[in-house]
């Protein structure tokens, strides 16, 4: 009797939540994934440009934001301290995308996944492939602009000396 009750109170909370979620058009829902694709490109131009700034505008700098890489969680300001740095290393990335979606949840959310990879071009004259990539941001529109409140990114990196590009 217990289950049929929790079931049945499952139930009408999935309905009435469902009925208060909007239906965006498909008009809509294009403006959206164009905002989104914006932010991205730029966050992407940023890492290709080995430009921080630019590829840390589309974060939210608050204590609220995570950043999961490769299994190790950071703040806002962890995650400035810990990529800044490298970015002063590089003269620049390639970015492949491989495959994106762009999930819209609400008028105000996305999910973005892409699968890529990054080729990342040190000032020292070494390089190194970060492949194969998987990201996932959640954005959030915040005072009118996109933001990302949660990301996170994994990796398998390979030096280039090790790595046959021929063979893919």
């Amino acid at each position: 009797m217990k289950t049929r009750l929790f079931l049945l109170i499952m139930l009408m909370v999935c309905c009435i939540s469902c009925e208060s979620n909007e239906t965006l058009s498909e008009q809509a829902t294009d403006k959206i994934e164009g905002e989104i694709k914006e932010v991205v490109n730029t966050m992407f131009k940023g890492c290709e440009e080995a430009n921080f700034e630019m590829t840390i505008e589309a974060i939210l700098d608050s204590p609220d934001f995570i950043f999961l890489i490769n299994g190790i969680t950071y703040s806002y300001q962890e995650f400035v301290d810990a990529v800044e740095p490298k970015f002063s290393l590089l003269s620049d990335q390639k970015v492949t995308i491989i495959n994106e979606k762009y999930s819209i949840l609400d008028k105000s959310t996305v999910l973005y996944t892409t699968n890529c990879t990054f080729l990342e071009n040190y000032k020292d004259g070494h390089s190194s492939l970060n492949d194969p990539t998987a990201i996932l941001c959640i954005y959030k529109k915040i005072n009118n602009e996109w933001k990302a409140i949660y990301a996170v990114e994994s990796y398998l990196k390979k030096s280039i000396e090790n790595y046959d590009l021929e063979t893919e």
